[in-house]
Parts: C-alpha cells; sequence; structure tokens
C-alpha cells in the first residue's frame, strides 16, 4: 500500500509481523467470527487508524495471515515430505502444525477470508501445495513404474491425503476423538490399502455427494444421478481429477 511504509515505521517497528502475531492470538482466543480489529490493533500495540490503514480490513489482515500461515507450513511439512513415503511422513506432519498453530490452521483454507488474487498469498499456497504434490508423486514412482504414473493420479492420492490429514486434524482439534478407542492413523492407512487389495464380497450404490454449501457461495453443482460402485477393484486413475488447490482461486 502507498505510504504504508512510512506509516509503519511511524506506529511500530514491524506493524505486520506484529498484527499477524495478534491476529493468530486472537483467532485462538475467540474464534474467526469473533475477531475484532480493535482487539487485535491492542494486542500487536498500535492504533485502529495505523492497522486499518495498513491491511484496509479484516480480509487484508487475514490474508497477510495466510500467507505467512502457509510459509510456516510449508517449513514444518517440507522436510518429513521429501523422501519416497513422504506423503505419509507429510501427512503427520500437517496433522502436528494444524494442533500447534490453530490460529493460521484456522485461516488457511477459508478462501472466503482473504483476497485470493494476493500475490504473496497466492505464492506462499502455490509453494507449500507444491511440496504436497511433489511428495505424491515421488511416493507413487517409488511404488511402481514411474512412467505410468499419471497427473490423474497424483492428484487423486493428493486428495486421499490431504483429506485424510485434515479430516484427522480437525477431529482432534475439536476433541471428536477424546472418548473414542484409541488408534493409530498410519495403521489405518495400510488397512484401507489392504481392503483396496482385497476382492469385494458385495455391491452397493451410492447417493451421490450434496453440493457443499459454502461462505463464499460458490455454487458448484453435481448431477443427482445415483453412483454405482461395482464388484471390480477401483482404479487409481480419475479422469476428470480436480484442477492443483493452489491455482483453483487465482
Amino acid at each position: 500500500m502507498s505510504g504504508a511504509g512510512d506509516h509503519r515505521q511511524y506506529h511500530h517497528g514491524d506493524l505486520r509481523a506484529a498484527a499477524v502475531a495478534a491476529a493468530v492470538a486472537e483467532v485462538e482466543e475467540v474464534g474467526i467470527s469473533a475477531a475484532s480489529m480493535r482487539r487485535i490493533a491492542r494486542r500487536a500495540g498500535v492504533t485502529h487508524a495505523a492497522l486499518a490503514y495498513y491491511f484496509a480490513d479484516k480480509t487484508g489482515l487475514f490474508t497477510a495471515v495466510a500467507a505467512e500461515g502457509f510459509r510456516r507450513m510449508a517449513a514444518a511439512i517440507g522436510p518429513a515430505a521429501s523422501g519416497d513415503r513422504g506423503v505419509l511422513f507429510g501427512g503427520v506432519e500437517y496433522v502436528r502444525f494444524a494442533l500447534e498453530n490453530r490460529g493460521f490452521y484456522e485461516v488457511l483454507f477459508r478462501p472466503y477470508l482473504c483476497h485470493q488474487d494476493d500475490l504473496d498469498l497466492k505464492q506462499a499456497r502455490t509453494e507449500a501445495f507444491d511440496i504436497l504434490y511433489g511428495s505424491a508423486r515421488r511416493s507413487l514412482i517409488s511404488a511402481g513404474d514411474a512412467d505410468t504414473v499419471t497427473e490423474a493420479d497424483v492428484a487423486s492420492l493428493v486428495i486421499a491425503g490431504w483429506s485424510m490429514s485434515h479430516g484427522y486434524a480437525t477431529l482432534l482439534a475439536t476433541e471428536n476423538l477424546a472418548d473414542r478407542p484409541s488408534g493409530d492413523i498410519l495403521r489405518g492407512v495400510e488397512l484401507l490399502a489392504s481392503l483396496l487389495t482385497s476382492p469385494p464380497t458385495a455391491t452397493y450404490t451410492a447417493a451421490a455427494t450434496p453440493t457443499p454449501q459454502t461462505p463464499a457461495n460458490v455454487g458448484d453443482t453435481v448431477t443427482d444421478n445415483a453412483v454405482t460402485h461395482n464388484e471390480t477393484r477401483p482404479q487409481t486413475h480419475v479422469g476428470n481429477s480436480p484442477t492443483h488447490p493452489s491455482t483453483r482461486y487465482r
């Protein structure tokens, strides 16, 4: 923002970093919906006017929080996701990051909170998802013939791995597993894999997945046709795989 640098130095040595830290603390304490720019300003040790001048509004502030969150997530997950089974070990670090950085995690995957065309956010998000897609690709290649691994295969593994890690982290964070029998998520993955390779004994027909409703009101649609599952082994290749998540909101 034009002039923001001078104004920032007048009010604070590093207003952006202080404001991001204050916003994260605010979200951890009261949640996203109750987060207040005035309280965040007090936490950061600046005036509300200075905070509003620098970020304009809460969307601008949460955009900075998300960008910093993606950078921290990439730094936390990257080393574990670099090996042949990186998609699994990276998933473990994803869960750890989510539980240890609740304020960032609450903001990261809520597109409606942020300016999705912000260049800093787009770069940070792309770098984080590059780690996820790279780990999925390496894991698939290490388990078979590199020439047979397609981009659809990579996208499919990403969807499965990300969904499990994100879901597990959310269940833990909301204490939904507190009174459930204990288990090991990696053992669970092994058991799922064994089920996929075993011959099915029955068929079933599942209803179509309902259209997700988000505050952003994206308006995605699905058909009303039921999805029929037959006795053949599910195919890894998905013809119409979704686009790379880091590019969906560009």
